[in-house]
């Protein structure tokens, strides 16, 4: 009878132990689970500026670009609003040649929220003769005061070509000053233009450290510049 109850009590303690281990396991799968999700969400919010941002873009729609810096162009402002921008960063598009005019404005959650808008009105679309960056620089400006409260992230999407220098070196000038301004980037520009762009057009932006030009082959370079940029004032305006 002995030998019968030891057998019983064996054969009872192995009905017992796998769900106690199972039981187990599940435990520490659910902690680790836990804790991964914990460390994705506090590494997003490491990565995440504090600084509340804003993003404004003019792209130059004469007929001096091409489609394919047209693509360029948008190429890198889906970049910079895909993997540098937080989700539903205030973001305002205008095309310009001779004139001026919006063709967007939202908070868009990603980049491919702007494509479709992109194509339609960039890329598909050919301006007059005549490049008067000096007119989109203003609508920045108008664009700023209406959100005083955010940083901003200024793209000029142009090959360089300017043909009022004195206009825009003088709003250069003002947005240099202006501490709303982080970061002024200017391209895709050609290599004729890139020596004016530089040191004359923009030479105030330069000055204040805040221009960053590309053109065909250094244009993920640039991003990331930016973002380290973006990055230095988020901490020192975090302390």
């Amino acid at each position: 009878m002995s030998r019968g109850r030891r057998s019983l009590s064996g054969s009872y303690g192995t009905d017992e132990h796998p769900p106690l281990l199972a039981g187990l396991i599940l435990l520490v799968a659910l902690f680790a689970i836990g804790g991964t999700g914990w460390w994705v969400w506090n590494y997003s919010r490491a990565q995440a500026f504090q600084m509340p941002l804003a993003v404004g873009a003019g792209f130059d729609v004469s007929q001096s670009v091409s489609v394919r810096q047209k693509q360029q162009a948008v190429g890198f402002l889906n970049k910079l609003v895909g993997t540098v921008m937080p989700p539903r960063t205030p973001t305002k598009i205008w095309r310009f040649a001779e004139g001026v005019e919006t063709v967007h404005e939202s908070r868009p959650i990603a980049s491919k929220d702007l494509w479709q808008v992109s194509r339609d009105t960039i890329e598909k679309y050919m301006g007059k003769w005549g490049t008067r960056p000096d007119k989109v620089l203003l609508e920045l400006q108008r664009y700023m005061q209406q959100l005083p409260e955010r940083r901003f992230v200024l793209c000029l999407f142009t090959d360089g070509e300017c043909h009022a220098v004195s206009a825009t070196r003088e709003l250069a000038a003002q947005l240099a000053q202006n501490e709303q301004v982080t970061a002024f980037i200017v391209g895709p520009v050609t290599n004729h233009y890139r020596a004016a762009v530089e040191n004359e057009y923009y030479a105030p932006l330069r000055d204040a450290g805040k221009l960053f030009v590309f053109g065909d082959t250094d244009a993920l370079d640039t991003l990331q510049r930016v973002k380290e940029r973006l990055r230095a004032l988020d901490r020192s305006t975090a302390r």
